[in-house]
């Protein structure tokens, strides 16, 4: 029964704020499990369902993604590599400056694409049934 509600309810639509928080946690994943030298080699890509995925190479069918931005290319990665320069990266730095990394990512991102630009902001609160 569950899975019927599932199937017919209706389905969120996803909004920038979304994109955002699930490109944190992406970020966050990435720097704890290769590190900031494999990640600042990588690029964040955005495919058509709004999915952050992170890429260590550019895979070669890059039509089915609405965004792609090189990390290299963002000055928030930069600064996070200066500051673990001298410090190791444990769980905790990664988490804490992971946001700041996906606010370049997602200025990046709305820049080259109209499909992300074109969703709302934010969640629009749903009025409930009187």
């Amino acid at each position: 029964m569950l899975s019927l509600s599932r199937l017919f309810a209706p389905r969120r639509r996803k909004n920038q704020e979304d994109v955002a928080g699930r490109a944190t946690e992406v970020i966050a994943k990435v720097l704890t499990d290769i590190g900031i030298d494999r990640f600042l080699n990588g690029s964040l890509l955005l495919d058509r369902q709004f999915r952050p995925r992170f890429f260590a190479v550019l895979p070669t069918v890059t039509h089915d993604f609405v965004a792609t931005v090189a990390v290299r290319d963002l000055d928030e990665a930069h600064a996070l590599r200066a500051y673990v320069h001298d410090a190791a990266l444990d769980a905790a730095t990664a988490v804490r400056h992971a946001r700041l990394v996906s606010d370049g990512l997602m200025r990046q991102m709305l820049a080259c694409s109209p499909e992300l630009r074109a969703l709302p902001a934010r969640r629009v609160a749903e009025l409930e049934p009187a």
